[in-house]
C-alpha cells in the first residue's frame, strides 16, 4: 500500500522545526503531527500554516508547520521524530539528529549493580549546567536522568557546589540469572566504560539489602505467610542440593538404574558421617586424636568423610582446619545439627560413626530412621560406667556406684543397637562382650606416629605429667602426684622438678604450684615443652580406656611411669620389662620413677614402646582394623594430604 503521508522537514535546528505535510487520502483535512525527542513526546502540531510556495500543491498552501522550541533543546542534542497522529507514519526527513554542543565531560561511575548505577559527571566547558545521562541496559535505553545530586565529597574536593552526582535506581532489579551490560550515554557520546554484570552465583550485599527491604515492607499477615513459605521452600531446596553434592546422590541414583539394567555403573566415593560433641582438636584431648585418626583411616579406605558437632558449633577456624584434612565440616545455616544432617544426608550415607555415649544415645534411632542402609558404628572413647565404679572405690563414694549402674544400662543398649562397637581397650571390649554377647565389638586404637624429640640439656631431672584436666581422673592424679608421690620422690632426688602440662586446668591444680613444681597449663607445642623433660608420669588412680598421655610420651621417645589403670589395655603388666614401669602405691611410684631416671632403664622401655607403636598403633594397623568393619569400597581411593597436625594431649 502506498504511503499516504506526503511532506518534508525543511528546518530542524536548536531554534525551530518547520516543514509541510499532507494526507493524500484526505487532502482537504489538515494533518496533525506529533513531535518526539529521543522517543519522548514533545508536542502535537497541526500543519495548517500558509506557505506561498505550496499554493499550487494542496489546500491552497495551508499545509505547513513552523514550531519553535519552548525551551532550549538538550545540550547533548538528540533524535527528533515527526509522525502523523492518525496513521503514525513518519514524515519524510524524520528522524533528524540535532548535533550536541561542545562539551568536556569528567567524572566516574562509582557503583553499578543489579539495583542501581551511581557516580558523578561535570561538563568542564559549562560548569553551571546539569549533564543529562541515558542508561542503556542490554542495548535498550531505559532511563534519562540528570547528574545534579549534591555530594559532599565533590564539594570538599573543590568541585564548586558539589551538585554533580547521580544515582539511578532501576524500577525493577535486574534478573540475577542473566548476564547484563550497562552503559551511560550523553546524547550519542558514551560516558565511562560499559559495565558487564555476569549472572550471579551468590547473593551480593546489594541484593541482600534490596531483598531485606522487600521483606521489611510486607505489612499484611498473608504477605508475610507467603514470603515465609517461599523462604522455607528455598532454604529446603538449598539444603537438599548441598546434601546431594556431599553424598553424590545423583551418581548413586544413576548407578542403581545401571545396575538394574546390568550395565556398567558410574563410580562414586561412599560417604561417612562422623558425629562428636565438638570439632576435634588434637591439642585438646585424646578423644579428638582418636577421632581424627579414624577419619583419616576411613579416607584412606576411599570414603568421603563429613563431620558435624552435636553440642558446640564449630567455628570458621575449625572448618578451615578440617578442610585442610579434606573433611567436610557441616555447619549452620545449611546443617543446623546432627538431626538435620541425618535427615538430609541419610539416603546417601554408607557409614554413620557416633563418638561417645551421649551421641550414640541421641542419634542411633535417627540413624536407623533416616539412613537405614548405613553401617552404624559407636565409638566408645571410654566406658564411663567402669570409670565411675573405680572412682567410687578410690574416693569412697557409694552414690557414684548407682550412677555407674544407670550409665552401664545406657552403654549396653547402645552396644546392642550399633552394627559395630569400637573400643580402644581390650579390657573394655571383654566387659562389653560379657554384658552384650550379641554386640559386634572391635578393639581399634588410634595412630601414634613415632617422632624425634629435640633435646635440651638440663641441670636437674624434670618429671612431667601431661593431661587434659577437664577430665576428673587427671585432676585427681595431679593432686596425688604432688601431695603424696612427690614428697617421697624428693627424698630420693632432692633437686627434681615436677611439671604439670595441660589444657582446661582448674584452680585447684594451679594452687599446687610451688618451688620445684611448675604449673605450665596449655602449650601450643608440646614437643618443645618436653625437650628438657627426663621422664613422664601417669599417676591415674581410676579411669577407663587407653591413655593418650602414655602414647604421646612414647611417641617422642620419653619413658613413663604408670599406674595399672594407666597401663591398662596397652601392655602386659606381668611382663618383667613393664613391671619396672607400673606402680600402684605412692611409695612404689616414687621408687620406680627414680629407677627409670637411670638412662639404661629408660632406653629399654623406649625401645619396647616404639616397637609396640609400630606394630599396633601405626596408620596401616588402624586402616586394617577399620577395613574389616566398613563396607568395601569399589573405587581406587585418592591420595591423602600430608598429615601436618600435632597431636598434643594438653
Amino acid at each position: 500500500m502506498p504511503h499516504p503521508l506526503a511532506g518534508y522537514i525543511d528546518v530542524c535546528n536548536r531554534n525551530r522545526i518547520a516543514g509541510w505535510a499532507l494526507d493524500l487520502e484526505e487532502p482537504d483535512q489538515p494533518v496533525c503531527l506529533r513531535f518526539f525527542q529521543n522517543g519522548r513526546l514533545l508536542d502535537e502540531v497541526t500543519a495548517e500554516i500558509f506557505r506561498t510556495d505550496l499554493t499550487d500543491f494542496a489546500r491552497a498552501g495551508y499545509c505547513a508547520f513552523d514550531w519553535s522550541w519552548p525551551e532550549c533543546p538538550p545540550h547533548e542534542g538528540g533524535i527528533i521524530e515527526i509522525r502523523d497522529s492518525k496513521h503514525d507514519y513518519p514524515l519524510n526527513g524524520s528522524p533528524f539528529y540535532i548535533e550536541p554542543l561542545p562539551s568536556a565531560l569528567v567524572g566516574s561511575i562509582d557503583i553499578t549493580d543489579r539495583l542501581r548505577i551511581a557516580g558523578w559527571v561535570r561538563d568542564d566547558l559549562n560548569l553551571d549546567r546539569t549533564v543529562w545521562l541515558t542508561a542503556v541496559i542490554d542495548g535498550a535505553p531505559t532511563a534519562h536522568f540528570p547528574a545534579n545530586q549534591f555530594r559532599r565529597d565533590l564539594r570538599d574536593a573543590g568541585f564548586q557546589s558539589g551538585r554533580y552526582g547521580f544515582e539511578y535506581v532501576f524500577s525493577t532489579a535486574l534478573d540475577p540469572l542473566q548476564d547484563h551490560t550497562i552503559q551511560l550515554l550523553h546524547g550519542q557520546e558514551r560516558f565511562g566504560d560499559p559495565v558487564f554484570l555476569p549472572r550471579a552465583d551468590h547473593l551480593d550485599d546489594a541484593f541482600k539489602k534490596h531483598f531485606n527491604a522487600l521483606i521489611q515492607g510486607l505489612i499484611t499477615p498473608q504477605a508475610r505467610r507467603d514470603a515465609l513459605s517461599f523462604l522455607t521452600k528455598s532454604a529446603d531446596a538449598l539444603r537438599h542440593q548441598s546434601a546431594s553434592n556431599i553424598t553424590s546422590l545423583e551418581a548413586r541414583t544413576l548407578a542403581q538404574k545401571a545396575s538394574r539394567r546390568h550395565e556398567d555403573a558410574l563410580s562414586f566415593a561412599p560417604c561417612a558421617l562422623f558425629i562428636d560433641d565438638r570439632a576435634p582438636d588434637p591439642t585438646r584431648d585424646a578423644g579428638s586424636v582418636a577421632l581424627l585418626s579414624h577419619i583419616r583411616a576411613t579416607q584412606a579406605l576411599g570414603y568421603r568423610c563429613c563431620f558435624i558437632a552435636s553440642r558446640l558449633p564449630p567455628t570458621e577456624q575449625d572448618q578451615a582446619h578440617l578442610a585442610v584434612m579434606n573433611i567436610d565440616c557441616l555447619m549452620p545455616p545449611v546443617f543446623t545439627g546432627p538431626e538435620e544432617a541425618l535427615k538430609r544426608l541419610g539416603p546417601g550415607l554408607d557409614v554413620v560413626y557416633l563418638h561417645r555415649l551421649n551421641n550414640a544415645e541421641s542419634y542411633a534411632a535417627l540413624c536407623r530412621a533416616f539412613a537405614p542402609t548405613a553401617t552404624l558404628i559407636w565409638s566408645v572413647a571410654d566406658l564411663a560406667s567402669l570409670r565411675l565404679r573405680r572412682q567410687a572405690t578410690v574416693e569412697s563414694r557409694p552414690e557414684l556406684v548407682r550412677t555407674a549402674m544407670r550409665i552401664e544400662v545406657r552403654e549396653n543398649m547402645c552396644a546392642w543397637l550399633a552394627d559395630s562397637v569400637l573400643t580402644h581397650s581390650s579390657i573394655e571390649a571383654k566387659q562389653l562382650e560379657r554384658m552384650v554377647p550379641t554386640a559386634n565389638i572391635h578393639v581399634v586404637p588410634w595412630a601414634v606416629p613415632v617422632k624425634t624429640r629435640a633435646r635440651r640439656h638440663q641441670n636437674k631431672p624434670i618429671v612431667a605429667f601431661v593431661a587434659h584436666f577437664a577430665h576428673a581422673p587427671n585432676t585427681d592424679a595431679a593432686k596425688w602426684l604432688i601431695l603424696d608421690i612427690l614428697p617421697r620422690l624428693k627424698k630420693r632426688i632432692p633437686n627434681l622438678v615436677c611439671r604439670l602440662i595441660g589444657s582446661a586446668m582448674p584452680h585447684a591444680v594451679h594452687m599446687l604450684a610451688d618451688k620445684d613444681i611448675e604449673v605450665t597449663g596449655h602449650v601450643s607445642n608440646l614437643q618443645e615443652t618436653l625437650s628438657d623433660v627426663s621422664l613422664c608420669v601417669a599417676p591415674l588412680r581410676y579411669g577407663a580406656g587407653i591413655k593418650g598421655k602414655v602414647l604421646d610420651a612414647w611417641s617422642v621417645g620419653l619413658p613413663i611411669v604408670m599406674t595399672p589403670i594407666a597401663a591398662e589395655g596397652l601392655v602386659d603388666a606381668s611382663n618383667p620389662l613393664w613391671t619396672k614401669s607400673i606402680a600402684d602405691s605412692a611409695e612404689d611410684f616414687a621408687e620406680k620413677t627414680a629407677a627409670l631416671l637411670v638412662p639404661s632403664a629408660a632406653k629399654a622401655q623406649i625401645a619396647a614402646a616404639r616397637k609396640l607403636l609400630k606394630e599396633r598403633f601405626s596408620e596401616k594397623a588402624i586402616q586394617a582394623s577399620l577395613e574389616d568393619i566398613l563396607p568395601p569400597v569399589m573405587i581406587e581411593p585418592p591420595p591423602l594430604p600430608e598429615d601436618r597436625s600435632e597431636p598434643v594431649l594438653n
